[in-house]
């Protein structure tokens, strides 16, 4: 009798640099491996229950680290669904599920910097600091994101401010009136995360009142529509992207 001996599962992510070094994962019953446009998880068949439940759980952990890296460097990424392949004793491979299609993005780069003291000890290393970085707004979103209907409500806006460029700033406002109604009032939700009152306005202004193609009012701009420059852009990134950092961090003081 053919027996199964081990379940993968795999994903695909693109673009296939969108991590900057490999992601190992265990959890009971398996390990998950993250690199190069794939994401594969091995598991004891035993542990692959029929109800999928294990697939869901681990495309969490996946979206988890995808969208920490997303917050961090503002880049779009896309994943799709997992294939399942069990692996006989005879060493045959059984494929349950092919993975659904998914759309290129552009490959970007980043520059790194390291400075070391007179002996050699680092002491500034971006890259180190930007994964340590990424490592904890992944499992900040992992733990809290499913018990938490704002969380996901920021966390979409966020990815359609990256997915939606035409209108950027109307997403990116979105998370703005979100963390307002979660707290009753802008003054309760700056206060209680630590936002500068500057930052809280500039967003305002940028989304608001000045006539941006990639904001909000734009039928009621006096004269033509610009662009909105890559300064202001980047600017309004960086501060919402913070933003969704101290809601995170809010939700895990509460516990």
């Amino acid at each position: 009798m053919t027996m199964i001996v081990e379940t993968r599962l795999e994903w695909k992510y693109s673009p296939p640099t969108y991590l900057e070094e490999p992601i190992t994962l265990s959890f009971e019953g398996g390990a998950l491996e993250i690199k190069d446009g794939t994401a594969i998880a091995t598991i004891d068949p035993e542990k692959h229950d029929t109800g999928n439940s294990i697939e869901r759980e681990l495309t969490k952990k996946i979206e988890s680290r995808l969208l920490a890296v997303q917050i961090t460097t503002h880049k779009n990424y896309e994943l799709s669904k997992p294939s399942r392949i069990d692996i006989t004793d005879r060493g045959e491979r059984i494929v349950h599920l092919g993975p659904t299609s998914f759309v290129g993005t552009i490959r970007f780069g980043c520059v790194d910097i390291t400075i070391a003291d007179k002996n050699g000890c680092i002491i500034t290393d971006t890259k180190s600091e930007r994964r340590n970085k990424q490592d904890r707004i992944a499992l900040l979103i992992e733990k809290h994101r499913q018990s938490d209907d704002v969380l996901r409500r920021i966390l979409m806006s966020y990815k359609e401010a990256v997915k939606d460029p035409a209108n950027e700033l109307v997403h990116l406002y979105e998370i703005r009136d979100a963390l307002s109604r979660r707290f009753r009032s802008k003054k309760t939700a700056m206060r209680k995360l630590g936002i500068d009152r500057l930052e809280w306005n500039e967003i305002g202004e940028l989304a608001n009142a000045r006539p941006l193609k990639q904001g909000r009012h734009r039928g009621k701009a006096v004269g033509p529509l610009r662009d909105a420059e890559n300064v202001e852009l980047e600017k309004a990134r960086k501060i919402v992207a913070g933003w969704v950092e101290k809601y995170l961090e809010y939700l895990e003081a509460l516990l």
